[in-house]
């Protein structure tokens, strides 16, 4: 939902070109890490809250981690996007 909101507000603000794609790029990586965690996680079994375990639960923690971290920079970015545009 949230890249659906970003899409409509995207060309409306007063940003370089760059900032836009960076704001499209990590919601584009965050929800592909998560594509791929989440029904990983539910098939082998393990929640994927730390680094320690199989090569599974390793993983499981790595695509949970980049979907999180990339998330957390489309928002500082469209935060930034949004007060530029003020």
């Amino acid at each position: 939902m949230l890249m659906l909101a970003v899409a409509a507000l995207l060309s409306s603000f007063a940003v370089a070109g760059q900032i836009r794609w960076l704001i499209a790029v990590a919601l584009i990586v965050s929800a592909y890490a998560f594509c791929f965690s989440l029904p990983l996680a539910a098939v082998v079994g393990q929640r994927g809250l730390s680094s320690r375990g199989p090569l599974s639960a390793k993983l499981v923690f790595a695509g949970n981690m980049l979907g999180a971290w990339a998330s957390v920079v489309a928002a500082v970015v469209l935060i930034y996007a949004g007060f530029v545009s003020l």
